[in-house]
């Protein structure tokens, strides 16, 4: 048998004990009965997690329900990053929500029995997902000018009523100072490249530990990694669902707001162009600030060392690729992000 052939067989045994345990899972703690599954895709690579598509049915109450479902679990093999617990991101998905925020309902379980590995289950939300960047999205750029700004100020909104989540909601979400920030990535550049970290990174790192600010606003639940393509957005232009919450933590809420404005600023650079009728970065940071009803302290720090963590990660998805055989995105080192943020310390 062909390595290909080999694969797919361990693939669809893989779905099968994954279609069996789900549906025990349904039947037996969550009380429905006659469950079949109809349908099972993975639309993701699985680098960061594994998130599958499933069409579910079964009988409650007397009646057929279909159900459009979304499961996430821990990559199979070496992921984005070297630990994946999914009990903090729940616990950041619910304090969101007590906080006003849409998220997925999500339902955590622990149990390894069903799966093999814990898992989430949630609801399919209805509406859009941006599955590349904004600047090159068909929807984004069929809204008008007004549309446009209004999702972005939504967006605005929604991470704002983030950043007032009660803290205490979150006991397993890590609690890092910019110190302990700067620690977390320190490993994380070795680890992600087994070791041997691109020297570019290491120094821009070294710079935002030798100019680190004095004061650190108080600590607030963070999204982590803030971008459209992380949620779901209606065709009214509304947040319907804040999605991937593996890089929640609680620290400055600086840190959610420059991932933001410093991918922007990438890709500006890289593209050549933002987004039409999104607001420039003093209008988005000024909204910003309205919006949270504080200054936002250090900002040039803070999204200087968002694109060290991001293109940090960005290198780890290229490491991995490059073990898998794989077309690697962007070069570990010839990186063009690399040049712009040597720029930028300069």
């Amino acid at each position: 048998m062909k390595q290909a052939d080999q694969t797919r067989a361990l693939d669809l045994e893989g779905d099968a004990r994954l279609i069996d345990g789900l549906i025990r899972w349904l039947t037996v703690p969550r009380g429905h009965s006659d469950v079949s599954i109809t349908e099972l895709t993975r639309p993701s690579s699985g680098y960061s997690s594994q998130t599958i598509f499933i069409e579910a049915r079964w009988n409650q109450d007397g009646s057929l329900r279909n159900q459009s479902l979304v499961l996430r679990m821990a990559p199979p093999n070496h992921g984005s990053f070297a630990d994946y617990d999914l009990v903090p991101q729940f616990e950041a998905q619910m304090a969101a929500a007590a906080a006003g925020v849409p998220i997925a309902n999500p339902t955590l379980e622990t149990d390894p029995q069903w799966l093999g590995a814990p898992f989430i289950l949630m609801p399919r939300v209805s509406g859009r997902v941006i599955g590349q960047l904004p600047h090159l999205d068909p929807w984004i750029a069929s809204l008008s000018p007004f549309e446009r700004g209004f999702m972005y100020d939504q967006f605005l909104r929604t991470l704002a009523a983030i950043h007032r989540a009660d803290t205490l909601r979150v006991p397993h979400v890590s609690r890092r100072d910019n110190m302990a920030e700067l620690a977390y990535w320190q490993q994380y550049l070795s680890w992600s490249c087994r070791g041997h970290p691109v020297p570019a990174l290491v120094e821009a790192l070294t710079w935002c530990a030798r100019h680190r600010p004095d004061e650190e606003p108080a600590a607030a639940l963070l999204w982590g990694d803030v971008r459209f393509e992380n949620c779901v957005i209606g065709d009214d232009c509304h947040t319907r669902a804040v999605l991937d919450w593996d890089m929640a933590s609680v620290g400055a809420p600086e840190h959610d707001l420059a991932w933001l404005t410093s991918l922007e600023f990438t890709m500006h650079h890289l593209i050549g162009r933002r987004v039409d009728d999104f607001p420039d970065r003093d209008s988005a940071v000024a909204r910003f600030e309205e919006l949270s009803g504080r200054s936002m302290m250090d900002l040039e720090w803070y999204e200087t060392f968002a694109m060290v963590r991001s293109t940090a990660v960005m290198t780890r998805l290229s490491v991995l690729r490059q073990e898998a055989g794989k077309p690697v995105l962007l070069p570990l080192e010839q990186n063009p992000i690399l040049d712009l943020l040597g720029t930028r310390l300069a």
